[in-house]
């Protein structure tokens, strides 16, 4: 596979707290790298820098071989890039059906007169991103409440709202942080099912997650982070064995013979 994403010793500082150092990441397409580590690991930082909410006080990022530090949010939405948040962030006042129609505003195709008098292609390319929208929200089980407001649903439903808005984009490269924070176990397996469906649709995962049965079951590879470095990258079944990991999240040294895992 080819890489789509691509990290060179990404660092990131707020004052005297070096929150990320020294990141090389290489994320093939088609695949769900998962991010993992203990609070204050530096992850939610990570999905920052990579989204453009922050620039990189020093090192390299390419997606699709497109270079972008520097770049603002929106320019690496064009690339390919989407994500959601750990903090849901949603129009709330908005029914379900225009928040994901705010997503699909990347990929109008109207002359900007046609927005004050609305003609014969404003209406269809409206259709076009109404079908898409629809299709979307049928994906994620809300299509029977599209014209409910977006701030009426529960947690679960708005973590599955703004994976929906974010698709709406047509994303390369779809980055989640945190997604089953706050799910129940039935609503966690349904997205399992659903983030599995959307890297069978061609789409490239990186998760932030610190539910590790989800993280076991759905990641090809698990990327490893503890106090703002890289601590170990490899196969969910490797990072499971892994001392290292352990230990990061246990707070004990699993080689002293009274440790009992």
């Amino acid at each position: 596979m080819a890489i789509l994403l691509k990290t060179v010793d990404l660092r990131k500082r707020f004052g005297g707290v070096q929150a990320v150092q020294g990141v090389s990441l290489s994320v093939e397409e088609r695949s769900i790298l998962a991010v993992i580590g203990p609070n204050g690991a530096g992850k939610s930082t990570l999905m920052n820098l990579l989204s453009g909410v922050y620039q990189p006080d020093a090192g390299s990022l390419e997606l699709a071989g497109h270079r972008m530090a520097g770049l603002p949010a929106h320019r690496r939405a064009r690339l390919g890039l989407a994500r959601t948040f750990q903090k849901i962030r949603l129009f709330r006042q908005l029914s379900l059906l225009d928040n994901v129609l705010a997503g699909a505003h990347l990929h109008h195709q109207i002359p900007l007169w046609q927005y004050a008098l609305p003609a014969g292609r404003f209406w269809s390319d409206w259709a076009r991103s109404r079908d898409e929208a629809m299709a979307l929200l049928e994906f994620v089980g809300l299509a029977g409440r599209a014209g409910e407001r977006a701030g009426a649903l529960s947690y679960g439903e708005q973590r599955l709202l703004e994976i929906a808005r974010a698709l709406a984009t047509r994303p390369r490269l779809f980055m989640l942080d945190e997604p089953a924070a706050g799910l129940n176990a039935s609503e966690v397996g349904f997205l399992l099912e659903r983030l599995r469906e959307i890297r069978a649709r061609g789409i490239t995962l990186v998760v932030v997650e610190h539910n590790m049965d989800l993280v076991m079951n759905l990641a090809d590879r698990v990327f490893v982070m503890d106090r703002g470095v890289p601590l170990f990258e490899g196969t969910p079944a490797a990072v499971q064995r892994e001392s290292r990991v352990i230990e990061a999240y246990l707070g004990v040294d699993v080689n002293r013979p009274e440790v009992a895992l």
